[in-house]
């Protein structure tokens, strides 16, 4: 991302964080915590605490969410999921605080179709006990959930991993990243295996033909057709790999 938007996207944060109801002592954290969040990092806990979670008024949150619903702009399309991330965190952690049990986090405020809960839910399992979670088992140990299975709680931090990584595909495609530049974002760097199932892809390839489905409406449902050629050439990428986004893209479409 250039500095020209880094700065315009900062100065807009702050605007935003402000209106959900942080104080200015701790809009630089949550500006910070964005960043964190947009990168995908998996090598720092989330900078904003329990207390400043707190401070973060629900109905605001949801009313900004929507509100950036049908922006087109840059800084509306890559924060929307992270103010949706921030939410599903903020009632995580005022349920964990009330109940002081996992158990009732996973069963009220991790939805296993939604991504930006379970990483949350993953994030502040991590934050709280200053550590990264292993696998399902390390999981299990750490909050001692039984109203979950140890397939489950792998299944939802394997969608957690797959989330932070498929985010830093669509957030490097639209910062204007180029092919190259996407397979050096390796599924690896984000705890992820080889292979593995989820509905964004299952490898590293499949992966970015889904982000640039997405990145490029490449679904025949819309009335205007991406031409496939032009966008090869814009983010210099084989034609091919275009044509097996724009397949993979709407085979879903039928089968769905």
């Amino acid at each position: 991302m250039s500095k020209e938007i880094v700065d315009f996207t900062e100065r807009q944060l702050r605007e935003v964080f402000t209106k959900i109801g942080l104080n200015s002592q701790d809009v630089e954290r949550a500006v910070a915590d964005y960043m964190r969040y947009r990168q995908g990092e998996l090598s720092s806990f989330n900078l904003l605490t329990y207390k400043e979670l707190e401070k973060l008024e629900g109905k605001g949150v949801h009313k900004i969410v929507m509100s950036l619903r049908d922006g087109r702009n840059l800084l509306e399309r890559i924060t929307r999921n992270y103010l949706r991330y921030l939410n599903y965190k903020k009632r995580i952690a005022e349920t964990y605080q009330e109940s002081k049990s996992w158990d009732k986090v996973i069963t009220t405020d991790v939805y296993s179709d939604v991504p930006e809960a379970q990483e949350s839910f993953i994030d502040y399992v991590e934050e709280t006990y200053k550590t990264k979670i292993k696998d399902g088992k390390h999981l299990q140990q750490l909050t001692g959930i039984t109203e979950d299975t140890l397939e489950g709680l792998e299944e939802t931090l394997l969608n957690s991993r797959t989330s932070k990584y498929f985010t830093a595909l669509e957030t490097a495609l639209q910062e204007g990243a180029k092919y190259k530049a996407l397979l050096q974002i390796k599924p690896q760097d984000y705890g992820l295996p080889t292979t593995w199932s989820g509905n964004s892809g299952s490898d590293q390839y499949s992966s970015i033909l889904w982000a640039l489905c997405f990145q490029f409406n490449l679904s025949e449902n819309f009335v205007f057709k991406p031409d496939l050629k032009t966008i090869a050439q814009e983010i210099e990428a084989p034609y091919s790999v275009l044509m097996d986004a724009h397949i993979l893209c709407n085979k879903w479409k039928v089968q769905g």
